[in-house]
C-alpha cells in the first residue's frame, strides 16, 4: 500500500511539474529571451530600410533586462516588461526613463520579433530575427 501512495504521488508531482513547463513556453517573457539581430526598419510613410549586412544591431533579453549591442558594443542597457491590455497583443515597456518609458507593440514567432512603437506618430517598426 505505500508503495502505491508513493507511485501515485510521484505521478501526481510529475503531470504538476509538466504543467508548469508547458505554460512557459507560452509566456512572451520567455519567448523573448535570448538575442535577435535587426533585419530591417520601416515606418507608415516610407519604405522599409534594410539593415546593412555590416551592421550587427543586436537587441538580448536577459531577465527582465534588455541590452542594445553594434558589433559587440554595449550601447543601451534597460529594464523591460511585458502588458497586456484589453486587445490581449503583449506590449514591450522599456523603462530606461520612468518618465518617458518606450512602448512597442509586439509580434513574436519562433525566428522573428516585431517591435512597433505605439507612441511614435511615425510608427517605427523593427523586424528581428533571432540568432541562433
Amino acid at each position: 500500500m505505500r508503495a502505491y501512495t508513493t507511485v501515485t504521488l510521484l505521478l501526481v508531482l510529475l503531470m504538476h511539474s509538466q504543467c508548469k513547463k508547458d505554460k512557459l513556453a507560452d509566456n512572451p517573457t520567455q519567448q523573448l529571451q535570448g538575442s535577435w539581430r535587426l533585419l530591417y526598419t520601416s515606418t507608415a510613410a516610407g519604405p522599409k530600410e534594410l539593415s546593412p549586412e555590416g551592421s550587427m544591431r543586436i537587441l538580448q533579453f536577459n531577465g527582465n533586462k534588455m541590452l542594445t549591442y553594434s558589433h559587440d558594443t554595449l550601447l543601451a542597457k534597460e529594464s523591460f516588461l511585458m502588458a497586456f491590455k484589453s486587445d490581449k497583443l503583449p506590449y514591450l515597456v522599456a523603462d530606461s526613463d520612468p518618465w518617458n518609458p518606450r512602448i512597442f507593440s509586439c509580434t513574436i514567432s519562433s525566428d522573428t520579433l516585431s517591435l512597433l512603437s505605439v507612441h511614435n506618430s511615425a510608427r517605427v517598426g523593427k523586424i528581428y530575427v533571432r540568432v541562433k
